[in-house]
């Protein structure tokens, strides 16, 4: 018996390193695979673009350099400087754009979450599916909608035209996490605040809004990534010059008779390091936000 123990423990042992090695090999080439494409976007944005076409291909280049980045500032000349220049003033709309609409989301997206998880009234599931229905819809579907009523209603190429358009895209995905989340949160919060003297609304802002950080936290991440990155809405909606966001100018670079691709890959890397760090940041929030509801008692 005791032979026999020993062999199913060291068995054991045997079978658990091999487990370890596989779940590390295995997210080490996960993390590879995601990392991988940024790391080779800040790669491109200090190389030359000589470089970069030069026969043989070589994966680190033979020179750094800073002059892509010193091109979108507009500290050294060349051929499309045009729109190199376009570069951070649409970065300041996307900017004022995506904070704009987060701050929509977390003020009606929360109260919105709040009234569903806590109360019952008619056509509350209809409303709430409703609302899911409006996230399903393929983007390009409503574009023609928004370009009929923006022209009508003077809205077209401004940035609140972009905010009100965004919102509806963003507002449903705030909702349904902030809801999920609010249900986490035990009801005698409320109930406590309530006999303490509190309406409900005193109820909601002052005890159950300052406990449900990591809910506004994935709500207002989730919905700024959605806004920083977003393409196909500004492209079409806002083509006047000064009135775009980031997406659409990067991908106007490629327009350009000689495409200049490192300088291209600076504009990327600028535009993809805030929605990293924002990750970054508040990963462990995040998680716990979107997380929140999964398990039930």
């Amino acid at each position: 018996m005791t032979t026999r123990a020993r062999y199913r423990g060291g068995n054991y042992r045997r079978r658990s390193v091999g487990s370890q090695v596989i779940l590390y090999a295995t997210v080490t080439a996960v993390a590879l695979w995601l990392i991988a494409p940024f790391v080779w976007l800040f790669v491109t944005s200090v190389s030359y673009q000589r470089n970069l076409l030069a026969r043989p291909f070589t994966l680190v280049p033979p020179e750094v350099t800073l002059d892509n980045y010193r091109k979108i500032l507009g500290l050294v000349r060349f051929h499309a400087e045009g729109q190199a220049g376009k570069i951070l003033a649409s970065m300041w709309n996307s900017l004022v754009v995506a904070l704009v609409v987060t701050g929509v989301n977390l003020v009606m997206g929360t109260t919105a979450g709040y009234a569903y998880a806590r109360f019952h009234f008619p056509l509350k599931m209809l409303s709430l599916f409703a609302l899911l229905f409006t996230r399903m819809l393929p983007t390009i579907v409503l574009i023609p909608a928004f370009f009929l009523v923006f022209r009508a209603l003077g809205l077209q190429n401004t940035l609140t035209g972009l905010v009100i358009a965004y919102c509806s895209f963003t507002l449903p995905f705030t909702v349904w996490i902030m809801k999920a989340y609010f249900e986490t949160i035990p009801a005698d919060l409320d109930k406590s605040a309530l006999v303490d003297g509190c309406n409900r609304f005193q109820a909601y802002w002052r005890v159950v809004l300052p406990v449900s950080g990591p809910g506004l936290v994935a709500g207002g991440a989730f919905t700024f990534m959605l806004c920083w990155n977003e393409f196909v809405v500004a492209q079409i909606l806002n083509t006047k010059p000064g009135t775009t966001t980031l997406p659409p100018v990067i991908a106007g670079m490629n327009g350009q008779i000689n495409i200049d691709y490192s300088v291209i890959a600076a504009s990327g890397f600028l535009g993809a390091l805030p929605a990293v760090l924002l990750v970054l940041v508040f990963q462990k929030y995040m998680v716990q936000g979107l997380t929140a509801g999964s398990v039930k008692g």
